[in-house]
């Protein structure tokens, strides 16, 4: 399975799959895409319309990797369960290295 980021230019590309309408907003282990791309579980209460489902996905990252949610855009995938993310910020770049191999540790 690829890794659920990759590091570009300015900061760093996650690959998401969210589960709107979800009972909690958590991130919930990793999710292989039928290409071999890791992406990173993510599931949020908020239903998929309106954007709201988004919304609430740049509030949980936003919170779990402790960088302001103005750093994250949604580059593809605004309509679909699969995201493609851009976090800027170098800073962000080694925190969030961190965080997914820490939790690709942790037995889900």
């Amino acid at each position: 399975m690829k890794a659920p980021l990759d590091e570009i230019s300015g900061g760093v590309r996650l690959f998401i799959r969210l589960q709107p309408g979800a009972s909690a907003n958590k991130l919930d282990g990793f999710f292989e895409d039928v290409e071999g791309r890791g992406r990173l579980k993510a599931k949020v209460t908020a239903v998929p319309e309106k954007g709201k489902a988004n919304k609430a996905l740049m509030k949980l990252l936003s919170k779990e990797f402790k960088i302001p949610a103005s750093q994250i855009e949604i580059i593809a995938g605004e309509t679909d369960r699969n995201k493609t993310l851009f976090i800027s910020s170098e800073a962000s770049t080694v925190q969030l290295e961190k965080y997914v191999v820490t939790f690709a540790d942790t037995p889900v």
